[in-house]
């Protein structure tokens, strides 16, 4: 058992922005656990399931419903997935979560919930990043939405983007990846109120240079 936690921290612990920390984030403007009054972390630990999950507090009702249950919906949808899984093959699950823009005052609240499975012997954990961001009213906010407005947001610069921040930050890349042919739908907002578009491991690059969190700009 010792063996798989210390080869998931291994994993998570190759951030794309180069150098490991006690406090391993996915990429710039995020936080690991909460450092406001915006959340409070949930822990559930048992059997092969092990989560961190965040509780939203703001002051509007609805908003608070609104958020908690898309958390509580992919927490459960994550369960299943593992129990299908141990049905067949042991398997290890995880669930952690970082913070991005929140506050009483910010537009946006954005947040990425972080789930990994490791199945017995596996070389390795597969590990996935949901992200979430939600409006004042905690109406889920798409790319679609921030497409209009944001109109240097356009695959042409997302391509750019990737090969001059990759590049630029020493990021291993397939070297004739497949460019991106629509906006990706997984991304987050940071505390410094940019838009970073996320690309899971494998998507553009090889396993080792993990997450890839491309800066889009301010909103």
């Amino acid at each position: 058992m010792k063996l798989k936690y210390i080869a998931l921290a291994a994993a998570i612990l190759l951030a794309p922005v180069g150098g490991a920390s006690a406090e391993w984030v996915l990429g710039p403007s995020l936080s690991v656990g909460e450092m406001d009054n915006v959340f409070t972390t949930e822990v559930l630990d048992r059997d092969r399931l092990h989560v961190k999950l965040p509780v939203y507090h703001g002051d509007n009702l609805l908003t608070r419903a609104r958020i908690n249950g898309a958390i509580e919906g992919k927490a459960r949808s994550f369960e299943e997935s593992l129990a299908k899984r141990n049905s067949t093959w042991k398997t290890e699950g995880w669930i952690s979560w970082q913070e991005g823009m929140a506050g009483k005052d910010s537009p946006y609240t954005s947040f990425l919930l972080v789930t990994s499975t490791y199945p017995d012997r596996a070389a390795h954990p597969t590990s996935y990043a949901h992200t979430m961001t939600f409006d004042r009213l905690g109406h889920r906010v798409t790319i679609r939405d921030l497409e209009k407005q944001m109109p240097t947001l356009t695959v042409e610069e997302v391509n750019r983007q990737i090969e001059i921040q990759c590049r630029e930050r020493q990021i291993p890349i397939f070297e004739k990846y497949h460019t991106i042919r629509k906006l990706p739908d997984t991304f987050y907002i940071g505390k410094d109120g940019h838009l970073y578009l996320v690309f899971q491991q494998y998507e553009i690059a090889p396993y080792s240079s993990g997450f890839i969190a491309i800066d889009m700009g301010k909103i």
